[in-house]
């Protein structure tokens, strides 16, 4: 089953976009506070397209597709600040097609973070105003009508979590494979976000193909955990029918998922993962936003703390850099 997943991920669509390996580092300076030898991160904040971050992994596979079938356009949803977009603006501009963004949202009065990047990479923005997800399709699918026959366009819809987005990290793990036996390091707890579930889905789903190199513990950053569980399910069943392998176990087998640190969900800061956005990058001088990675570490944290976790971890760094410039309206000091 190994090497069938190797051959299986082979032949699937692809184009580069991302610099890979992205750098397994130990976090020295974090192992000592905590007095936990072992604690790494993966920086998939730079995987080295635009601003990076885990994004371009799923949009190596999704704009592969779409320019094997001929597709010149890709349009991105999301809200003013989404990195997904921002990142489906780079790759358009890397690999020569055209980027229409919809953003579910108020055009801002001035440009900052992610908005100002779409602008500087080009990008046709549309600002909707403050409607739903399913408004923001309506509006989408009266776009398309308008626009096919001078364009063809592919829309990346659901944040990239689809089963082919989500096969970008079936790839990083055959990846980490390869650093973890490079570097001799021993196998490791991996701490990764689950928000729609792209970026679970694959690691869940390459991790037990490879007859699991590493335990997973998936942090939800905005659903309890029967919803974002649900969600992760479906995309593998998506990866499966893709890849014609099964995961063969139950989801609860193949990982732990974790509701407790998201406050009240998706954009919803907490106490200690503000904190922890202000104290990260002073121990470590990498930065975090508050939405995903925050609560991530906060998690991690807890269970390093508390006993819960053995061995070494991995803390799964997804990026978001460009958001941050949006997040704090006053002066932190």
């Amino acid at each position: 089953m190994r090497d069938r997943l190797e051959t299986a991920m082979g032949k699937m669509a692809r184009s580069k976009l991302a610099i890979l390996p992205t750098p397994l580092e130990l976090m020295e300076n974090l192992s000592k506070a905590y007095a936990y030898p072992g604690i790494y991160i993966k920086r998939d904040d730079m995987t080295g397209l635009g601003p990076g971050g885990n994004k371009l992994r799923s949009l190596e596979f999704i704009a592969g597709e779409a320019i094997s079938r001929g597709h010149d356009t890709l349009i991105a949803l999301g809200p003013v600040q989404s990195n997904l977009c921002t990142l489906t603006a780079a790759a358009c501009a890397k690999l020569g097609l055209k980027c229409i963004l919809v953003h579910n949202g108020e055009k801002p009065e001035r440009p900052s973070g992610n908005v100002l990047l779409n602008q500087l990479l080009g990008a046709q923005m549309h600002y909707i105003g403050c409607v739903s997800g399913a408004e923001r399709d309506v509006y989408v699918d009266k776009m398309l009508a308008d626009i096919r026959g001078k364009c063809r366009p592919y829309v990346v819809r659901n944040g990239a979590t689809t089963g082919r987005g989500a096969l970008g990290y079936v790839n990083a793990i055959l990846e980490l494979e390869r650093q973890h036996s490079q570097k001799g390091i021993a196998p490791c707890t991996i701490f990764a976000p689950g928000g729609y579930g792209g970026v679970a889905s694959g690691l869940i789903y390459g991790n037990a193909l490879r007859e699991f190199p590493f335990k997973i513990v998936v942090i939800s950053v905005e659903d309890d955990r029967e919803t974002l569980g649900a969600n992760i399910q479906h995309v593998i069943s998506e990866i499966e029918e893709l890849l014609g392998l099964s995961l063969g176990c139950s989801l609860d087998e193949a990982c732990k998922i974790d509701d407790r640190y998201r406050g009240e969900g998706w954009a919803m800061d907490t106490p200690e993962s503000q904190q922890m956005v202000l104290d990260f990058p002073k121990s470590e001088g990498i930065f975090i936003e508050l939405i995903y990675n925050s609560k991530v570490l906060v998690g991690m944290e807890d269970y390093i703390r508390r006993g819960k976790v053995k061995g070494n971890v991995c803390w799964l760094h997804t990026g978001g850099f460009g958001s941050l410039f949006s997040q704090f309206k006053n002066d932190l000091t």
